[in-house]
């Protein structure tokens, strides 16, 4: 049973992923009530939104990573809270931060380096060597990118 934190419709992008019965969604109001061995994901679009609740409502929680892809993470290094949606592909030496949600149908090359807190659009494609910044939402785009903020 996963805690959900975030009640936007994010949210729901994010539940649509999980079986009926297999999480419980809590917010800011009554997230001190959700079971305390339960792993969390944050259901929040923007990153700053999830920094600011995974540093104070949930300080010290585990998170879930979310994966639907078409890979099983080998060679990747990531943080926690990472949610990825279905059909993407995720290269080895690629290193992702914490808090980081990667929509369905990206493909995201070798060595890349995306930063915390990001959010990356379903259909997107990274390119081979891209860095993105902590913070940064790509949209379903194709390309390289370096340093991107």
């Amino acid at each position: 049973m996963l805690n959900i934190f975030g009640n936007s419709p994010w949210a729901t992008k994010i539940t649509s992923l999980l079986a009926p019965g297999d999480w419980a969604q809590y917010d800011e109001s009554n997230y001190d009530t959700a079971p305390g061995n339960n792993n969390w994901i944050i259901a929040e679009q923007s990153g700053a939104d999830r920094e600011t609740i995974s540093s104070t409502y949930l300080n010290g929680v585990t998170y879930e990573t979310l994966f639907k892809g078409l890979d099983d993470l080998v060679g990747v290094t990531h943080g926690d809270g990472l949610v990825v949606g279905p059909g993407s592909l995720i290269r080895p030496t690629t290193i992702i931060g914490s808090q980081v949600y990667i929509g369905a149908g990206t493909i995201i090359d070798i060595g890349c380096t995306i930063g915390d807190n990001v959010t990356i659009g379903d259909n997107s494609t990274i390119t081979e060597g891209s860095v993105i910044a902590d913070g940064s939402v790509v949209l379903g785009v194709y390309g390289n990118f370096n340093n991107l903020n």
